[in-house]
């Protein structure tokens, strides 16, 4: 992107903000599942799932307060929306990878490959040196 370039924000953009948001748009405070009261009982816009406080999305007008959305409709959070993907256990490939026996080992394996590298590096360092001074003591450099 240049510098100056306006910035585009696609649907999709809105779309997962609103997704990662679990406070309500309309009082910013957080929106619980466990309420002990109806007003304060979470309910979803229909169309972009933006989570509300059943009484926010009322003093909305009862419509999304989403920049862009505007949906009239809405269904209390955890709504049974349709069926289920179902996984049985034969559906899994047979062979499955294993992970390695602890991340403790991959990380020593690392540590280890890192340590080479550095080693390495100091013997390049080393004969890079060494030819120098061979070079200054001939007065070739």
């Amino acid at each position: 992107m240049n510098e100056g370039e306006p910035i585009r924000i696609t649907s999709e953009d809105v779309d997962e903000a609103n997704r990662l948001s679990l406070g309500c748009p309309i009082c910013a405070s957080a929106v619980e599942d466990n309420v002990t009261t109806q007003a304060l009982a979470p309910v979803l816009c229909a169309k972009c799932q933006t989570l509300y406080h059943r009484t926010c999305w009322e003093q909305n007008g009862g419509k999304c307060a989403t920049l862009g959305c505007g949906h009239t409709e809405s269904y209390p959070f955890g709504t049974e929306l349709g069926p289920r993907l179902k996984i049985r256990y034969s559906d899994l490939p047979k062979h499955v990878p294993q992970a390695p026996a602890s991340p403790n080992g991959r990380f020593k394996e690392l540590k280890e490959q890192q340590k080479r590298l550095q080693d390495q590096a100091k013997g390049r360092e080393f004969w890079k040196g060494l030819y120098s001074r061979i070079l200054r003591a001939f007065g070739w450099r």
